[in-house]
């Protein structure tokens, strides 16, 4: 036993050593196949791969140092390269592909299954690069796909950072679909984030411009607050006085949600600061106003009515003199009683001239439509501050009644 020691320790030292010298045989053989200009030299025991162990990167300079003359270009290079991983050289396929950072190291296996997966070869943005480098004409939309960055197919940011450096370097042969879908696609990663303003910015970008609007909008609706906050308020200045977006553009955004819940106040307010007069006078009749004249809420709707009675409002609405006029006419008598409640001793002259108003707007009041019952009420004048008024009327000139001024006849009749 004693002996045989020695000898399996001598054995073990020698096999080592044999192991050793043949890997650094190994390595001199590929610095002089290398210097040799040859990728793969076949011996007479086995092949020597140059590439052998080289990420795509260091395969190519390879090729681009050792395999071509001084003269070649980098398009030569590339081709040479590529060729090599394709299996389309005399060598077969020797060197390993331009795989994104993510998947190089990964068995040739799950190469392939990615690549059917993707029904297409998945190469590194730096490879594709390389052959825009090479040929002006090449393709851009697999150099913005997000796999050739990163495993997440939904992250766009460096995409669309790309487009916008190879569009300043007059890259622009990319489909406007293809372009629509990488802004849609970073502006939706925007809004997931909470950064919808953000989101605006870069939609805005779509180069068709109805496209552009419709896109802004649709963010707009969906995102802009009814309830104004210091962050809201910063995101819509930043929105306005940045990016330049109408401020009509936010409040119809406002109003379409306001209508969804069902704040037919705010609903009118936005409607009025978007210029959609129509619309809001429309809104007034239909479901505001009766309700403020019954609740002597009058001064609520007259500040919508005045400010839609200016003439370059009041002509695009429909309607206005049967509708919209009539509320004001009636408010404003109203308030020219109060007035003459309070300055008895020109209280009759002042009625007198009062009465053509009153005689017109009676029968006006009559042409109003009528779809509910609180347009009815409203109409036969039900409010308690009417009725006031008219007490107040016929104690300050006992002729006129409140019955004779509503019927439209004229004093001392």
């Amino acid at each position: 036993k004693s002996t045989s020691q020695p000898r399996t320790s001598t054995a073990g030292t020698a096999f080592g050593s044999f192991i050793g010298t043949e890997r650094i045989l190994t390595h001199r053989l590929r610095i002089f196949a290398l210097l040799a200009g040859k990728a793969v030299w076949q011996s007479s025991d086995s092949a020597v791969n140059v590439c052998s162990d080289l990420d795509w990167k260091r395969c190519l300079a390879v090729h681009l140092w050792f395999m071509l003359p001084p003269t070649a270009s980098v398009a030569d290079a590339l081709a040479k390269y590529q060729a090599a991983f394709q299996v389309s050289s005399e060598a077969g396929r020797y060197a390993c592909a331009p795989l994104p950072p993510y998947q190089e190291g990964a068995p040739p296996e799950e190469e392939e299954e990615e690549e059917e997966e993707c029904e297409r070869p998945l190469y590194d943005l730096c490879f594709h690069l390389l052959k825009l480098y090479s040929d002006r004409h090449y393709s851009l939309q697999p150099l913005l796909d997000p796999l050739t960055v990163t495993w997440r197919r939904l992250d766009f940011r460096l995409s669309w950072h790309l487009w916008g450096v190879l569009q300043a370097l007059h890259y622009s042969h990319l489909s406007a679909a293809r372009q629509g879908l990488v802004h849609a696609s970073y502006a939706a990663q925007l809004e997931s984030a909470g950064l919808w303003h953000m989101a605006v910015f870069i939609l805005l970008h779509i180069p068709d411009h109805r496209q552009r609007e419709r896109a802004v909008r649709e963010m707009l609706m969906l995102h802009c607050p009814l309830l104004e906050t210091a962050e809201s308020a910063r995101r819509e200045r930043f929105l306005t006085e940045q990016l330049l977006i109408p401020q009509s553009w936010i409040h119809q955004a406002k109003a379409t949600r306001a209508h969804r819940d069902g704040d037919r106040h705010q609903q009118a307010l936005h409607l009025y600061r978007a210029g959609f007069w129509n619309q809001c006078h429309r809104l007034l009749i239909q479901h505001l106003a009766s309700d403020c004249i019954i609740n002597d809420n009058h001064d609520y709707l007259l500040e919508f009515l005045e400010g839609l009675a200016v003439p370059e409002h009041s002509a695009s609405i429909q309607d206005w003199d049967t509708a919209g006029r009539v509320y004001l006419d009636y408010i404003r008598v109203i308030k020219s009683l109060q007035d003459i409640q309070q300055v008895r001793p020109n209280a009759g002259y002042q009625l007198e001239r009062l009465y053509t108003d009153v005689t017109s707007l009676c029968s006006r009041i009559e042409l109003l439509p009528c779809r509910t019952a609180r347009d009815r009420l409203a109409q036969s004048g039900g409010s308690s501050e009417e009725r006031a008024n008219h007490s107040a009327v016929a104690s300050v000139c006992p002729l006129i009644g409140p019955k004779k001024l509503v019927s439209g006849s004229p004093p001392g009749d």
